[in-house]
Parts: C-alpha cells; sequence; structure tokens
C-alpha cells in the first residue's frame, strides 16, 4: 500500500468575503472545507497557514503527519530555543508566542529559534493541546 500523501500539507479553498493573503504563520480553521484565519485562541487550529493565495491557501495540519517545520507569527517574542508556542490572538487573527504557565491556552508548536514581536520563525507543530487554567 502506498501514502495517499507524504506530507500533511493541504491546498484549501478560502472565502474570498475573507481573504487571508499575508496571513502566512497565523492558525488556521476549516468551516465546511473552507480555510479562514483563526479569531479564538483558546479553541484549536486546523493547521497553520503556509502559503496564501487569493482562492487557495495551503495549510500545515497541526494533528500530525507533518515531516517538516513551519514558519509561525510571532504576537510576543520568543527569547528561548525550545519554547512551547500557544495562539494569541491579535486584530489580525490567532499568531503565536510563548507558553504562559497559567490561563487557559492552546500549546501547538515548539520554537526551532528566537524572534521579536511580526516575525515569522521556524518551528515544529504537533497536536494542539488545551489548558483550561
Amino acid at each position: 500500500m502506498k501514502l495517499a500523501r507524504s506530507n500533511a500539507l493541504l491546498p484549501v479553498p478560502t472565502d474570498p468575503a475573507e481573504p487571508i493573503l499575508g496571513k502566512e504563520g497565523y492558525a488556521a480553521v476549516l468551516i465546511d472545507g473552507v480555510a479562514y484565519v483563526q479569531d479564538d485562541a483558546t479553541s484549536n487550529p486546523f493547521g497553520v497557514i503556509v502559503e496564501a493565495g487569493a482562492s487557495k491557501a495551503t495549510i500545515a495540519v497541526c494533528a500530525g503527519g507533518l515531516a517538516g517545520t513551519v514558519r509561525v507569527k510571532l504576537a510576543a517574542a520568543v527569547t528561548i530555543v525550545g519554547r512551547d508556542l500557544s495562539l494569541v490572538s491579535t486584530a489580525q487573527g490567532c499568531a503565536f508566542g510563548p507558553a504562559p504557565g497559567s490561563g487557559a491556552r492552546v500549546i501547538a508548536a515548539q520554537s526551532l529559534e528566537t524572534g521579536a514581536v511580526g516575525e515569522l520563525i521556524e518551528a515544529v507543530l504537533f497536536k494542539p493541546i488545551f489548558y483550561a487554567s
């Protein structure tokens, strides 16, 4: 038996009424098979936007199956390699930042480099983990 695909990178249609151009590195959700930028930092993301086009996006799936790394958008500075990264709500959608030690949060990635707010840094994705407090 052959693999259906060698990597969990999926081309997904986007909603022209809610464009995601320029949203690479942000968390994404799927609603009825259409990709949107995630806006709720306490819900599990489907994945991370790797490429965003006018009518289609490529999404790296968080639940496993991705053999490589992705670049995630930072909403807070990361100063230590290997930090768990949680979703952070911004006006542009859910980006990533160092996971706090308490409070409701969803951790979905680990940093492979440091970076400042607004930068894209290399990270590995994993199945999102929700912490209520």
